[in-house]
């Protein structure tokens, strides 16, 4: 189990936990995190926990994911003080 909490960009938060070991990102439904804004794809990213590790996986979008402020071009482990960016949120 582990818990992912978006905030957008006034600041707003929501925490959601997750019991399963692979999570997506994107604008429409279907997806198990919708962000429903213009900057974010339909299927933007998935996050993945795989041998006690979280990885991000960008999924070809257009605006693309970052990590701390950096565009990721392949898969990343991320740490739990990570920033994933994704469109406007965080």
């Amino acid at each position: 189990m582990f818990a992912i909490v978006i905030t957008e960009k006034g600041g707003e938060q929501r925490r959601i936990v997750f019991n399963k070991p692979e999570v997506t990102i994107g604008r429409v439904q279907g997806n198990d995190i919708v962000l429903p804004k213009g900057n974010v794809s339909k299927r933007h990213a998935r996050i993945v926990l795989k041998d006690g590790k979280f990885i991000i996986v960008d999924l070809k979008s257009t605006n693309g994911t970052y990590v701390n402020g950096r565009k990721i071009t392949s898969p990343l482990v991320v740490k739990e003080a990570d920033k994933i960016y994704i469109g406007d949120f965080i």
